[in-house]
Parts: C-alpha cells; sequence; structure tokens
C-alpha cells in the first residue's frame, strides 16, 4: 500500500526552537545559504535557515491544456527549505514538500538522510497558480511513483475549480497529468484532505467542499488506473453519514472496503467509524464500544474521538479512541481538560467484535503487526502489537513523524510559531536537528 499523507486543514501543528530532549547525536548539515550553527542534540532547535530510465512517456495527456514549464520555479543550490510533510523510504531516501521563501511548495527528494535535497516539483497549469501554493503528496514503497496535487485559496468567484494529480514513475524525472478533476458545482473551496492510490491501481481522493454547523462537506473522487483518470463518486449534497464533523483519517483496504473517521466534539454520544464496502458511494455507521475507564459510556463531560485507522484486510485492522474531560473547576496548573482514558482497538471480523487495549495517546504509527509509535508530546512505543508500551522520551512540540525501522526516524516539528526538521536514531530517545537545504 502507498504511504500517504492525510493532513492540513485538520492538522495544523507549529515550534518554538526548544526540542525537549537531551541526546548525544550529531548530525552534520550540508552547507546553508547563511552561517547558522550546527545542529545542537537535545535542548534546542534554532531557527532554521530558510537516474531511472523513465516507464512512461512525458506526454500531457490528450485534451488537457498545455502545462507551463516550471511555473512554480525550480530551487536553487544551497537555498533553505522548509520541509512541511516529509516520507522517507529507507535512511538515506524520501520525499518531503519543501516550502520556500515565496510561500510555494515544492516537491523535493532526498538520498542523504535529510540533509540535502532536490527539487522534483511537477509543472503546473498557469491557470491554476493561486496563493498560498499548498502541495498534497502521496508516494508509493518502492519510492519510484508519487502522486502530487496543489490547491490554492478558498475563491468564490472561480466556478468551476479544476485541478490535476500529477504522477511519476521515475522519481519524479517526468511527471504526467490526470485529467481534470473538478468540484461540484458552486463549491468555493477545495481543501484536500486525503489522497491515496494503492499498488493495484486503485485510489481515493477526498476534499473538503464547504463546512458549517457541525458539517464537513466532501467530495470523494477515485482513480483505477493510479491517477491517469478521477471520478467523483461522492457529493457534498448526498445523504450520507460522511458529512457530518470533521474527519481524521481515511483509509482503504481494497478497492471496495474502506473505512472513514471523525471528530463530532463531543456532540454525538457515541463513537463510530463509517465504512464503505462498494469503493465509497455508500458509506453506513459502525459503532465502537467505549473504553472501559468510561462506565458510563460516551456521555458529557468525556469527549471521545477515533482516529489512526490501520486496515491490514478487508476483515482486520486497529483504530485508537482517545478522550478528554472537561473540568468543572480548573485543576492545580489552572488546566481546564484533562485526557484520557485513550484505547486501541483491534477487529478480525470487519468490526462485529472488538478487543481493547489501554494505549498511552497520540497518533499511531505501526511498522508491522507487532512494532510501533504512539505519538504525542510524550512518545511510546510498542513491540507487542500494543500490549504493552514503553516510554521513550517527552518532546514539546508537536510532529508529522516518519519512521523506517526501530531505530530511524525523522519529524516535522512545530510549536505555535516555529517549525524545523528532526532527526532520531535511536527509536524517539533523542532528537537533532537537521537544516535541510537544495543540494547542488
Amino acid at each position: 500500500m502507498v504511504r500517504r499523507e492525510v493532513r492540513r486543514g485538520l492538522f495544523a501543528l507549529l515550534l518554538g526552537w526548544m526540542l525537549a530532549a537531551c541526546g548525544t547525536e550529531t548530525v552534520e548539515p550540508a552547507a546553508t545559504a547563511t552561517s547558522a550553527p550546527p545542529p545542537q542534540p537535545a535542548t534546542g532547535v534554532p531557527s532554521p535557515s530558510l537516474e531511472p530510465t523513465p516507464e512512461e512517456p512525458s506526454t500531457p495527456t490528450p485534451g488537457l491544456p498545455t502545462p507551463v514549464a516550471d511555473p512554480v520555479g525550480r530551487l536553487t543550490a544551497g537555498e533553505g527549505i522548509s520541509i512541511q510533510f516529509i516520507q522517507m523510504l529507507d535512511v538515506a531516501s524520501g520525499w518531503a514538500v519543501a516550502r520556500s521563501d515565496d510561500d510555494l511548495d515544492h516537491i523535493v527528494r532526498t538520498s542523504d538522510g535529510g540533509a540535502t535535497w532536490t527539487d522534483v516539483s511537477p509543472p503546473e497549469y498557469a491557470g491554476s497558480l493561486d496563493a498560498p501554493r499548498r502541495a498534497t503528496l502521496a508516494t508509493s514503497d518502492d519510492g519510484r511513483r508519487a502522486w502530487v496535487l496543489y490547491s490554492g485559496a478558498m475563491d468564490l468567484d472561480r466556478d468551476p475549480i479544476t485541478v490535476v494529480v500529477w504522477r511519476t514513475a521515475d522519481s519524479g524525472a517526468t511527471w504526467l497529468p490526470s485529467t481534470l478533476i473538478e468540484a461540484p458545482f458552486g463549491s468555493g473551496w477545495f481543501e484536500p484532505l486525503s489522497l491515496d492510490v494503492l499498488d493495484d491501481g486503485f485510489g481515493w481522493l477526498m476534499a473538503a467542499i464547504d463546512a458549517g454547523m457541525m458539517h464537513q462537506y466532501i467530495a470523494l473522487y477515485t482513480t483505477q488506473d493510479s491517477g491517469g483518470t478521477w471520478v467523483r463518486v461522492l457529493d457534498p449534497y448526498a445523504q450520507q453519514p460522511v458529512h457530518s464533523c470533521p474527519k481524521t483519517g481515511l483509509e482503504f483496504a481494497d478497492a471496495s472496503v474502506g473505512w472513514m473517521t471523525r471528530d463530532c466534539g463531543g456532540l454525538i454520544d457515541q463513537v463510530t467509524v463509517i465504512t464503505t464496502s462498494d469503493g465509497g458511494v455508500e458509506w453506513v455507521e459502525m459503532p465502537v464500544p467505549p473504553p472501559s475507564g468510561l462506565p458510563e459510556g460516551y456521555t458529557y463531560p468525556y469527549l471521545c474521538a477515533p482516529h489512526s485507522i490501520n486496515l491490514a484486510s478487508t476483515r482486520a485492522g486497529t483504530l485508537a479512541v482517545s478522550c478528554s474531560q472537561y473540568l468543572d473547576t480548573p485543576g492545580p496548573e489552572g488546566e481546564t481538560k484533562r485526557y484520557g482514558p485513550h484505547a486501541l482497538y483491534r477487529t478480525q471480523d470487519g468490526g462485529l467484535t472488538w478487543e481493547e487495549r489501554d494505549y498511552p495517546g497520540g497518533q499511531l504509527l505501526w511498522l508491522d503487526a507487532s512494532h510501533g509509535w504512539a505519538l504525542g508530546r510524550d512518545i511510546y512505543r510498542t513491540g507487542d502489537g500494543g500490549q504493552t508500551w514503553e516510554f521513550v522520551h517527552r518532546v514539546n512540540w508537536d510532529g508529522q513523524f516518519s519512521f523506517v525501522g526501530e531505530s530511524h526516524g525523522w519529524a516535522v516539528a512545530r510549536t505555535e510559531e516555529d517549525i524545523a526538521l528532526v532527526r532520531t536514531r535511536n527509536g524517539g530517545a533523542s532528537w537533532v536537528i537537521l537544516k535541510p537545504v537544495i543540494g547542488p
């Protein structure tokens, strides 16, 4: 299955340059455009400075406008970049979305663990250069194939809003555009929430189209040819449960079976996963039992939401439910909310029955059925499928993480105002700063 990004409107997290860790490793950055000091192991994150033969022809799809060559421009050697999203493939190579000083998103690749990067951004149609330029990236496990969707700001005057999904089969050396993807009639914005393409060529693009009254109206598009053509299978006008509440995840096990999660902010006294068995046309709600730490069930003052879907097959999968409790009186440090309980659920029968396990909270990231992390400001890891959890480290930033083994990981670390790319070589016990630049 493809590595994916489920992101943005849902997930902007931010960083003041203080890592809470004290590690011992150091990373020497490549030459930067400024004279910033080398990365420090542990307590602080200083402000960063900002081959194969193609398998497909680079001829535009017939009937589409001719793309303008590199309208976003290519970043120059030595230029510092701000990594916004990272997906590593192994200890050396990976993909990322990088933001330049002109506030444009670029698609970049690294072959040295994230110190230096090559700009491999696809070209883009001149008519779609609305600011801000934001990119959604999905990659395959083999690292050669990737898909990129650019989107702009809300624009109530454009009708219709159209975008394309760019695809490459040669690590970004050449790109092909999809057929035009058009937002539903009358839509004022098109915000990608999820982009994913499976190894057999089936894929899904979910975009937020409108919002209001605890609804996030979406459009869902599918592809059966690895992103060449996309067909809208779900409109925001359809009477479907998927349109209520902000979405927190979407994953398909195969061309037919998929799960979606959402956060209703405690307004509904139940937690459900929304499932489809026909590729995303029709959706039904599947209840998830309350954690054992909630003897009275999903009732106020507890607010609970599902997240972190991981489907091993059409019948087997895991997800997490995280709860928070509003306090009638402020706690000893003035807090008005207490977090927990949290539960990890597993099913082997498509959600008819669930096995519950405790877990410490945070987003779940799995390497395989046994090894994974619970990732928040407190980092935990498991080696037995979540039966037990080991505390690893506490940080004071929120992160988008990518691990390629039990030891090596990267994170886009954020606080309210700042952002940095950090790396661990000991499973998250310590983190060091990388100063990413464009290589020669």
